[in-house]
């Protein structure tokens, strides 16, 4: 009971610190110094206005992977920026692309 307890402490605590580090107005302070334009993103890559960087505040072209595909987790706080992201609505479990059951 006491991990569970722990386990539940420690992932509010990381939602809490990435709205810290981040926040609603993140981006607007701190506006993104690169210019990727969506013309240069070669297929099968796609333009996305707010994917790289810290806080996710950059443009960058990125791929989608499928279910099943190898992925990684990243933590947009610390300004990690994967080149390729599962496909909406997959997610990234145990680095695999997984299709998750909705919640009702």
């Amino acid at each position: 009971m006491k991990l569970i307890i722990l386990l539940a402490f420690v992932s509010l605590a990381a939602v809490v610190a990435g709205d810290l580090v981040c926040g609603s107005d993140f981006c607007k302070k701190n506006p993104c110094v690169s210019s990727t334009q969506a013309s240069s993103c070669a297929v099968p890559s796609v333009y996305r206005a707010n994917h790289a960087g810290k806080c996710a505040c950059c443009p960058a072209c990125v791929t989608y992977l499928n279910e099943g595909s190898g992925c990684k987790t990243y933590s947009k706080e610390l300004g990690e920026t994967p080149s390729a992201v599962c496909k909406e609505p997959l997610k990234c479990l145990k680095g695999v692309c997984t299709k998750v059951a909705p919640r009702n």
